[in-house]
């Protein structure tokens, strides 16, 4: 037999209204008569419908996660899925169950105001490059609690932000080529006028102008945090014929696309240039030469970021307060140094 509220509450000797309460954690029962029903439901293995309590004002069981990528394939970032699988099993740990939302396409601009409407999460973990002003403060109108991946600040906004450590992380590497014995090191910027780029830029900054080396604006290049473009921007670099024995890339995908340009340029890593990126992603280490890189815990990133939403589920943290966890990195050294 399929049971529903009323053959609970026929069960239990009391109200439909009462279970409902009951099966939505709200106020309003008597002790005993909530442990009564309970112990029903234990026994008949009842399962509230997730919508139905949604409607009665309760709890869903899921958390959504919301992606506003930059990059069509943004699902395929190594970012994305690491941080992913923290969620999933913080989640599950939690109880919950996730829901993902990716942004559409330009045709379909209201879709991040749908799923706050069609009241299927409890929560929000919002993730991409691509996260408006505009988006939170909906959010935060319509009462969702959410955090985000990657810190953001907006001015009158306060928000619950988990981040790597992205200036300690930079500075890191950037220290590592000194001790080398590198003074001309390049900068691979990855997107500019971001949170996480300005930190990276700034653990370099500070790292060189400690060793008392200048910073030289013609090291510094774009990369787009892309693969192609680092390699023809370190191309370009090349060309020019500065001088550099070093280069540091905001993200592993440019330190790829840069030791692609030297090794068809003749030259030799690390012998003649030291290559450091970022990330640790899965490549890094399979590379030729394996790449020392700055490791991100991104599983931690996920991880925290459910734990900080869980805190804003039970009360323990207000939908309107501000937090930033930051996520302590660390250099891997390999064969590119």
């Amino acid at each position: 037999m399929k049971h529903t509220l009323e053959s609970i509450a026929k069960l239990a000797g009391v109200s439909r209204g009462t279970v409902s309460r009951v099966v939505n954690d709200q106020p309003g029962v008597k002790p005993e008569v909530r442990d009564k029903v309970l112990s029903i439901i234990e026994q008949t293995g009842y399962v509230p419908h997730p919508q139905a309590r949604s409607l009665a004002g309760g709890k869903t069981g899921n958390i959504g996660v919301m992606v506003f990528g930059q990059n069509p394939n943004f699902l395929t970032h190594h970012i994305f899925y690491e941080v992913l699988q923290g969620l999933q099993t913080e989640s599950a740990a939690s109880g919950y169950d996730l829901v993902l939302f990716a942004n559409r396409m330009d045709s379909d601009r209201e879709y991040w105001k749908r799923i706050v409407l069609r009241q299927k999460v409890d929560g929000l973990i919002i993730m991409g490059e691509h996260i408006q002003q505009e988006y939170l403060l909906y959010y935060r109108q319509q009462h969702i609690p959410y955090v985000l991946v990657g810190k953001r600040s907006y001015d009158h906004l306060p928000l619950a932000c988990v981040t790597s450590d992205y200036r300690g992380g930079a500075y890191q590497a950037t220290k590592h080529l000194l001790e080398r014995g590198k003074r001309q090191i390049a900068y691979i910027q990855g997107l500019v006028h971001t949170y996480h780029e300005n930190e990276r830029f700034a653990g370099y900054y500070q790292a060189l102008t400690e060793a008392g080396v200048d910073v030289d604006p013609s090291l510094i290049i774009g990369g787009m945090a892309d693969q192609a473009e680092a390699r023809l921007q370190m191309k370009r670099l090349i060309e020019r014929n500065i001088r550099f024995d070093g280069v540091f890339a905001a993200n592993d995908l440019m330190a790829f696309g840069a030791m692609e340009s030297l090794f068809e340029r003749g030259f030799r890593v690390p012998q003649d240039v030291a290559v450091v990126g970022y990330d640790d992603i899965q490549a890094a280490s399979y590379f030729s030469p394996p790449l020392t890189t700055v490791h991100q815990d991104k599983l931690k990133l996920g991880r925290e970021a459910v734990g900080l939403l869980m805190d804003m589920l039970r009360g323990e943290l207000g939908e309107n307060e501000s937090k930033d966890i930051f996520i302590a990195n660390e250099l891997i050294v390999r064969g590119s140094t």
